[in-house]
């Protein structure tokens, strides 16, 4: 049996649940889109400022290799280049360390394989920069010594020298030119600077655009959120015409017919009993008007009995 009120409970209850889950997808929607919006700025803020470093300290560490290719036959100023250059590479070691380490989550997987490239790469390079160093001071040793030395004579050759001829030196290996050295290192810096240096570039690049697509990924966000939340703005006004509709019509219908029945009672129609209604609120009042015709057609038929008798 219907029930107009149960009706309308559970009509504003639905609705009732219609603005809360728009209330909830709204919460939701604000703190999704809070919190994917500030991870992501901050971890490519971090990659971006581990990204910009190793880029500066790539371009340093080839700086002071020229300086010392350059300088490489000046003792002094070539130490200088090689302390220059050990301390920043042993930095960019360090943040390479740190970024393969990856304890802020700046670096997806994929970047972490990027970087352990770029680690070999920088290996490489300072194993190749090391070689070098080694070799030169081992040249400016040797040429050093032969330079000090003065020829020994040949064992039983008098000790004065004919005029007619000169005893043969050998001639002492000359110091490495800037040339040499430079071609030395051409598979360490080619490695370093296409593998390393330009990734680097490539990486900061792809984060930097990531950041400022940030806000496509917030309007693509706030559009499912509104799409939602414009399906339940429709189904809450579905829900409202259905009770404009329903509740109406369940109240219309049983009024019109109780009307039929009391204007047929007070016209003396008294054979014709009361329908009965599928609405709960009216059962009552159909049955108070039943019970009226049959007391009024009751009495009517006693007071014909007394007439007649």
């Amino acid at each position: 049996m219907k029930s107009l009120r149960s009706s309308l409970y559970i009509g504003l209850a639905l609705m009732g649940l219609l603005f809360v889950a728009q209330a909830l997808v709204m919460y939701w929607g604000q703190r999704t889109i809070q919190s994917d919006v500030v991870a992501v700025a901050d971890r490519n803020t971090i990659a971006s400022s581990s990204l910009s470093e190793l880029a500066v300290l790539s371009q340093q560490v080839r700086r002071y290799e020229k300086g010392y290719f350059v300088y490489v036959g000046n003792v002094e100023r070539r130490e200088a280049y090689i302390k220059e250059w050990t301390n920043t590479s042993n930095k960019m070691a360090a943040l390479l360390a740190s970024m393969r380490k990856n304890s802020d989550n700046a670096f997806t997987a994929e970047d972490q394989g990027k970087i352990g490239n770029w680690a070999s790469a920088a290996e490489f390079y300072d194993s190749e920069m090391k070689r070098i160093f080694f070799a030169v001071n081992d040249r400016q040793a040797r040429t050093s010594a032969a330079e000090a030395t003065p020829p020994p004579a040949a064992k039983g050759a008098p000790i004065a020298i004919a005029s007619g001829a000169a005893a043969a030196v050998p001639t002492p290996a000359a110091m490495f030119s800037s040339v040499e050295v430079n071609g030395m290192i051409g598979p360490g810096k080619d490695r370093l600077s296409s593998v390393l240096i330009k990734g680097v570039a490539e990486m900061y690049a792809t984060k930097t655009k990531a950041t400022l697509d940030l806000g496509d990924t917030v309007s693509a966000s706030f559009n499912r959120v509104w799409l939602v939340v414009g399906v339940t703005v429709a189904l809450g006004l579905l829900l409202a015409a259905y009770l404009a509709w329903l509740l109406p019509r369940n109240v219309a219908k049983p009024v019109a017919d109780l009307t039929a029945a009391v204007d047929k009672l007070s016209k003396g129609d008294l054979e014709q009993s009361v329908g009965t209604t599928e609405v709960k609120e009216f059962v009552g009042l159909s049955a108070a008007l039943e019970r009226m015709r049959i007391a009024q057609r009751t009495l009517v038929l006693r007071m014909r009995a007394t007439r007649g008798g």
